[in-house]
């Protein structure tokens, strides 16, 4: 090792009167460039390692880490006689796993505390925590990770923290069980959706488990599976768009990834779809299909047909063909964002949803840096480093994972390489990293960041080793057996394996067994060639294929020779910036999509409409649209004009810019709907129009009467309509909702509304979400749109629906209402709007 990477350990072994002399020239030194075997650099950075074999064959592996002036931190990480471990001669590798092994057991306790439960005391859980300053159990977060890799290391505690996570209705044993959306945007769920991904962990935790541990605990994962996919069809899911509505999954600081404007409004996220969520319901949808399969139950086919008319309608409204990529996010109008995130679209490839040629597309065209992918693209400006700006190494854990199933072995070299080297030279598997250096704090000014970063976080954790179990020595592990599967690119095979025969993951224990899997490389390589199995053998015997045989044995040795075979080589772009804290004009262009512009000022009078568009940049470019399609684009400066069809219909229009010189393009201006002659009609609770049925008191508040704290489960809310046009009418509810903060808490309001329309066959359903606003705010709650004829009389009835204080998982909650005080559904309402609407796309199919 060189002397400046080995100093520190070097200066250790030195007696205490030598000790100054033996580090003076090691510090002064700079550091070498990487190696790939006990060194690694970056931009001014490096880690090393040496490893110390013990007596008793495990390996204490010492690593430092600095910049040019020497080593800054140490850590010395022992192996754990009770774990898995690699034999590959190369230490900073096998290291690097041993660290995560051991990450994984310290984020492993017996009980967990956050400030928002049980008033911060302990509460009892033989769990995973998930990260050195995150000590409590989030769904997404311990489903991702256990998806990832803590299902190899711990099935028993992955699974148990996944129950924790399940809850049935304050109300009654036999109410279904359903899985707990954490506190989030707007009050939670439906606000966010992606609970669903803990019902693929959890068949995952089932296949790592012993036969009949797994027996035993299949049943119940079943229950909760099917009855939070029915919930979130009856409450999330829009018949007509064919997609559920939902955040974007682990996306969920609006401002880092969604319009500046939803800071303080999430109806547009309550609205709208994301690819990431609707690829979680989509995989939750063909777990449950094979639950239901198991057991011999006829719901098995329902579920298949909802999944498969899912994954047809992603591809068909997520789909920019213009940018080879999903969008990110579609607004309630079905427009696309022109938002990508790394999350959504590695899922979409590795579970399916994209074919072939759009899982190739999505690889070749969404950017990298020299440092990772970033998590979104482009990167929003103004905005502080988290999300935006920032490589997370779960989402990139997932990036690899794609690209082995687009046996695309450029993009798995580039995503390796950022896993290993933000986990050498952080001496860590932290939360997250800025995009360009890697570093896990970044000084930008009021922009620093990433501005929360957590050590041993455990989805990163997880990635890493499961990046190595699956994803190098291709471990996967299915319902009823057991594959092993090896993709080594031939460049990484050249950079960590150079000269090596053997490699070896020992004293993996799965489903109750003993698993010691060795790849034998043969012969030469070419770097764009993947390294595949060409032989596999278990315990001497001869298989055939890479599914392992049923056997009695208590340890399987499983010998696999690789083959080098041509695989697909994709280019993709790399954002880079030679000064980050500086970056030029053309290089922010690269990155940085424009600033949303406003809709600043519109006037319709009959068929024509003029709308005034600021917060374009001089020399950039706007682009409207009306109802979510495509309708003008204009220069900065220049006012949109539009002309209607029919001048009896409310027309909404947003808008996005680009920056001058082909920059990237913003993110959607908040809605603006103008009015048609007679388009919409107002209810009042003040005039009686929206009447209450349990005669609910009515109160003056900041010169708003409304029906406080209205929505208990008996209340109803009634009103009578007749539509002045005939199609598509949309109703919403202007409310207030102070049940806590607008980025966190529980009590989103969500309400059933029920349209009985003479002419119109059957009676229609939908819900209502009434996000949480700030403090004496007036909102208007997300849209119910039915049909119905001219004149015809609508009966339309609002009642009470379900939010996550009704859990009893929530009794601990007590950062909010909702929690230890009991269930709150309740909003202030002040009126019902109905607007006689053209339809966006979805519902004009």
């Amino acid at each position: 090792m060189p002397a400046a990477l080995g100093g520190a350990r070097a200066a250790l072994r030195c007696g205490a009167l030598l000790w100054l002399a033996c580090l003076v020239a090691p510090v002064a030194a700079l550091p070498q460039p990487t190696d790939w075997r006990h060194h690694v650099a970056f931009r001014e950075r490096w880690a090393a390692v040496e490893d110390d074999p013990g007596v008793d064959g495990l390996v204490t592996y010492h690593f430092s880490a600095g910049g040019p002036g020497g080593p800054d931190r140490e850590r010395a990480v022992a192996e754990l006689s009770s774990q898995p471990r690699l034999r590959t001669g190369n230490p900073l590798f096998d290291g690097l796993f041993a660290l995560a092994v051991t990450e994984a057991a310290d984020d492993s306790v017996d009980e967990i505390t956050d400030a928002q439960f049980n008033d911060g005391r302990p509460i009892p859980c033989r769990c995973f925590e998930t990260g050195a300053k995150w000590r409590y159990v989030w769904t997404r977060d311990i489903s991702y990770a256990v998806d990832l890799g803590l299902a190899y290391l711990d099935p028993a505690r992955a699974l148990n923290s996944l129950l924790f996570k399940q809850s049935g209705p304050r109300r009654g044993a036999d109410a279904p069980r359903l899985v707990a959306q954490d506190t989030g945007s707007g009050g939670s769920w439906p606000v966010s959706t992606d609970r669903v991904v803990w019902i693929h962990a959890a068949t995952g935790a089932l296949a790592a488990l012993p036969p009949a541990d797994a027996a035993a605990a299949e049943p119940l994962v079943r229950r909760i599976a099917r009855d939070t996919l029915e919930q979130d069809r009856e409450y999330a899911f829009d018949a007509h768009a064919g997609l559920y509505r939902g955040e974007t999954s682990f996306l969920d600081w609006r401002e880092q990834t969604y319009p500046a404007w939803t800071k303080d409004d999430t109806r547009y996220i309550a609205g709208s779809y994301a690819l990431s969520t609707n690829v979680a319901h989509y995989v939750a949808l063909r777990d449950a299909a094979m639950l239901e399969r198991r057991a011999g139950s006829r719901d098995a086919d329902a579920f298949d047909r909802q999944a498969e008319d899912l994954r047809r309608r992603i591809n068909q409204r997520f789909w920019r063909a213009r940018t080879g990529l999903y969008a990110s996010y579609l607004g309630p109008d079905l427009a696309p964002a022109a938002a990508y995130d790394l999350l959504g679209l590695a899922l979409a490839v590795v579970h399916g949803v994209a074919d072939e040629r759009r899982a190739r597309s999505v690889l070749a065209r969404y950017p990298a840096t020299p440092a990772g992918p970033p998590v979104v693209w482009p990167e929003q400006p103004g905005i502080a480093i988290y999300h935006n700006r920032a490589v997370w190494p779960f989402a990139t854990a997932y990036a690899l994972e794609a690209a082995r199933q687009a046996r695309d072995p450029a993009r798995m070299t580039a995503f390796a390489e950022s896993l290993l080297r933000g986990a050498a030279l952080a001496l860590s598997n932290m939360e997250n990293f800025e995009f360009l250096t890697l570093e896990t704090a970044f000084a930008d000014g009021p922009l620093s960041g990433p501005v929360i970063n957590s050590p041993r976080q455990l989805w990163s954790v997880a990635g890493y080793a499961g990046a190595v179990v699956h994803g190098l020595f291709g471990v996967t592990l299915e319902p009823d057996a057991i594959r092993v599967a090896p993709a080594l690119p031939g460049a990484l095979a050249t950079r960590l394996f150079a000269g090596r025969g053997e490699l070896t993951l020992e004293h993996l224990v799965v489903r109750g067994r003993t698993l010691n899997v060795r790849l034998r490389l043969h012969g030469g390589w070419a770097e764009s060639d993947l390294l595949e199995a060409a032989a596999v053998r278990v315990n001497g015997a001869r298989v055939t294929g890479t599914r392992l045989p049923e056997t009695a044995a208590p340890v399987l040795d499983v010998v696999v020779d690789l083959v080098a075979r041509p695989a697909h080589a994709a280019r993709a772009p790399v954002l880079a910036a030679a000064d980050p804290h500086a970056p030029t004009a053309a290089e922010r262009r690269s990155i940085f999509a424009a600033t949303t512009p406003v809709l600043d000022s519109g006037w319709r009078a009959g068929t024509e409409v003029r709308i005034a568009i600021a917060g374009v940049a001089p020399g950039g470019r706007w682009h409207v649209y009306r109802d979510g399609a495509p309708r003008a684009s204009g220069a900065a400066g220049e006012a949109f004009r539009d002309r209607v069809a029919d001048g009896h219909r409310t027309a909404c229009y947003t808008a996005t810019a680009e920056a001058p010189d082909g920059g990237l393009e913003s993110l959607p201006s908040r809605e603006l709907c103008l009015q048609g002659a007679d388009s919409r009609r107002t209810f009042t609770a003040a005039g009686g129009a929206l009447a209450a049925s349990d005669g609910h008191p009515l109160v003056t508040d900041r010169g708003e009467t409304l029906y406080a704290d209205w929505g208990e489960p008996a209340d109803r809310l009634l009103l009578q309509y007749a539509a002045p046009a005939a199609g598509w009418q949309r109703l919403t509810l202007s409310y207030r909702n102070a049940g806590g903060p607008v980025n966190t808490g529980i009590t989103a309001a969500v309400k059933r509304v029920t349209a009985r329309c003479d002419g119109v066959p059957a009676a229609q359903a939908g819900v209502l979400v009434m996000p949480q606003l700030p403090d004496g705010t007036l909102g208007r709650s997300t849209g119910f749109v039915f049909e119905a004829r001219r004149a015809a009389p609508c009966r339309i009835e609002i009642g009470d629906g379900f939010n996550m204080s009704y859990l009893e998982h929530f009794a601990l909650y007590t950062g909010g209402r909702g929690g230890r005080d009991g269930p709150r559904n309740l909003a202030d309402v002040a009126a019902a709007e109905i607007d006689v609407i053209e339809g966006p796309p979805a519902r004009r199919d």
